[in-house]
């Protein structure tokens, strides 16, 4: 292991606030596809069993903390917490954009400052840290870094049920949603939709996913009508 690996491996791990038995499953969660093409030598994998170690421990976390909240409410927050940007952040924070190993094409591009790589770097650390002690030990480090969540922000978080809820109050049909055009290279697509009530334009979003893109653009309507 070169020297300034193992510089990246301390200050991920100082960061982290977990020490690793196995420094080699950090470097693994740390490695892009981009480095290493095989499924045994990056991260996927292991972000694949992190985002589900994070989905429990968030879920877990909520049904604790707020025993009088229906599902539909519990799911909403966690919504929240668990979205891409929320999750890039908590990487920024523990400076996974300085230590993710990707090829020389991606650092050209600066892959590293993706939302959606930073996102998937830290549910491979999570799974990375889980493998390396136990779900008890991985719930502790994920959830001293979660953000804490404002609870103005319950009516967007779901932007597109909110929106709905009030066209089908006031005229008892829903707003519609048109993909309108597609962005960037296939690798890092931003999918642009409008939002419309008969033939009103109420909003437009963009995303990296169809899903991504209609939230934004109910949020923006919803800035609109002053909802």
């Amino acid at each position: 292991m070169s020297n300034q690996v193992a510089r990246a491996l301390r200050a991920v791990q100082a960061n982290l606030g977990y020490d690793f038995r196995d420094p080699q499953l950090l470097k693994l969660a740390l490695t892009h596809r981009s480095l290493a093409r095989q499924p045994m030598y990056n991260n996927e994998r292991m972000e694949f069993l992190g985002d589900a170690v994070l989905q429990l421990t968030i879920s877990t976390y909520l049904y604790q903390k707020f025993p009088k909240l229906p599902e539909g409410e519990l799911a909403k927050i966690r919504s929240l917490l668990v979205r891409e940007s929320t999750l890039a952040e908590v990487a920024r924070e523990l400076e996974l954009n300085e230590y993710l190993r990707v090829g020389k094409g991606e650092q050209r591009s600066q892959a590293q400052e993706r939302d959606s790589l930073l996102c998937d770097v830290l549910e491979a650390v999570y799974g990375a840290v889980y493998l390396d002690s136990d779900f008890v030990t991985a719930q502790k480090v994920i959830l001293r870094h979660l953000p804490e969540w404002d609870a103005t922000q319950m009516s967007i978080i779901d932007a597109k049920s909110t929106l709905q809820e009030h066209y089908q109050q006031i005229a008892k049909k829903p707003p519609t949603y048109e993909l309108i055009r597609e962005e960037g290279p296939d690798h890092n697509k931003r999918f642009v939709v409008e939002v419309r009530f008969e033939d009103k334009v109420l909003g437009e979003g963009s995303g990296g996913t169809k899903k991504e893109a209609e939230q934004e653009a109910a949020r923006q309507a919803l800035a609109l009508l002053r909802i």
